[in-house]
């Protein structure tokens, strides 16, 4: 499929949620950058810049030289110098302004995460969420009959904490999407292949030899990956488990090392037995080398997915299943094209070496997968059902025909 491209969503749109984002999110998370850290009065005057930039200039190159993307970015920006904002690609746009961020904070020089703020109040105010989510894990280790439900509900944890995203909803807000019943859940579950995708995986009912999730957001939704990582490993569901974060920091909350270093260390110092278990136990799957950790600058740029670094393909050969979180990913998975929104997930997603399951809440213009019928019922219901992070959809897409291939040994570097 991926050799008949729609065009590229961008901000062009008038009303559009890819121009309200240029023109109205993007300047306000710089702002919120800026109130949020005590940085020099000369980092802060080329945030002040960039704002600007956004609103009345064009795409330029990055003058932070020397960084270790700097090369690629060269490549990425050279079709869009001169451009508006809102003229390129929003996926490039979006991934561009991030790279702008931790350019006028001197990231590769000094290191210091400007979301860093949002990110431990995003943690610190999930501290209920978090102990409900262990109970859920200490319970089903009792019984490893129920494994596959187990790791089904697991998803579904997994997918609905992506409704946390700090670049939409600074932690505290008012406006936080989630839901608080299980029913209302079900009821906002535009798509769901979770059955089709345990049906392939699991069919031998032999354990994968590695399983990969790529991450999205830090906070409470980053535990809820790893409540499904400690499913996984501790059913016996997986032999090794990667997890993929970001190079540096981007879309405000998204994974980055420290981050995942961070909430362990949270989870393992917690006065809640439940809560330090879970996260002693990820130390343990850690220690073992059966939790790993892979970072990569793929994360970072305006790329698609069927642009995937060789490197990283070759990875995913051995891997039984991927697993996508969240809306960048998602949009990423489907280059964050104008598809048609009744095509079939896996019509698109045919170009990976690998099974895919994407979970993801809405929080873009973007869908796949369902029926008129389906899209009139939500539209009726929710004008804003697209981008308001209120509904969801678990997608898979099969892969490769590969008989026993994802029982390969996994290869990468602890964390």
């Amino acid at each position: 499929m991926t050799d008949q491209y729609p065009p590229p969503i961008d901000g062009t749109v008038p009303g559009s949620w890819a121009q309200t984002t240029v023109t109205e999110r993007l300047p306000e998370i710089t702002r919120r950058v800026i109130t949020e850290n005590q940085f020099p009065d000369s980092v802060e005057e080329r945030l002040i810049r960039l704002v600007s930039e956004i609103q009345e200039g064009s795409i330029r190159s990055l003058e932070d030289q020397g960084a270790p993307d700097q090369v690629d970015w060269e490549g990425y920006i050279e079709p869009y110098l001169g451009k508006s904002w809102l003229e390129v690609p929003w996926l490039f746009a979006e991934h561009y302004f991030y790279r702008r961020i931790m350019e006028a904070v001197d990231y590769f020089q000094l290191g210091l995460d400007p979301y860093a703020y949002q990110k431990n109040q995003g943690l610190e105010r999930s501290s209920r969420d978090v102990g409900a989510l262990a109970v859920f894990l200490a319970e089903g280790r009792k019984d490893p009959l129920q494994r596959i439900e187990t790791f089904r509900e697991g998803l579904y944890f997994s997918l609905w904490g992506n409704q946390a995203d700090l670049s939409l909803w600074p932690a505290g807000s008012a406006d936080d999407p989630r839901h608080h019943s299980r029913d209302t859940l079900q009821e906002h579950l535009l798509a769901d292949d979770s059955q089709l995708m345990i049906s392939s995986v699991f069919w031998d009912d032999q354990p994968a030899s590695r399983m990969d999730i790529l991450l999205d957001n830090a906070g409470f939704e980053l535990v809820a990956d790893l409540g499904l990582a400690d499913i996984a490993l501790g059913l016996g569901l997986a032999e090794t488990l990667v997890l993929h974060v970001k190079a540096h920091p981007t879309y405000v909350s998204d994974v980055i090392l420290p981050d995942l270093e961070a909430t362990v260390a949270f989870l393992s110092s917690s006065p809640d037995p439940a809560t330090r278990e879970f996260g002693e136990r990820l130390t343990a799957y850690r220690e073992e080398g059966r939790l790993l950790v892979r970072e990569s600058f793929f994360w970072n740029s305006p790329l698609a997915m069927w642009e995937l670094p060789d490197e990283l393909r070759g990875e995913w050969q051995h891997s039984s299943l991927l697993i996508s979180k969240g809306d960048a990913n998602y949009r990423r998975v489907l280059g964050d094209r104008q598809w048609d929104f009744t095509l079939p997930f896996s019509e698109i997603v045919d170009f990976l070496p690998a099974p895919l399951a994407a979970l993801r809440t809405l929080k873009a213009e973007l869908a796949v997968g369902l029926t008129l019928d389906r899209i009139q019922e939500i539209y009726n219901q929710d004008r804003n059902w697209m981008v308001d992070g209120k509904w969801g959809v678990i997608h898979f897409a099969p892969g490769p025909e590969r008989g026993s291939a994802g029982r390969a040994p996994a290869d990468s570097s602890s964390f």
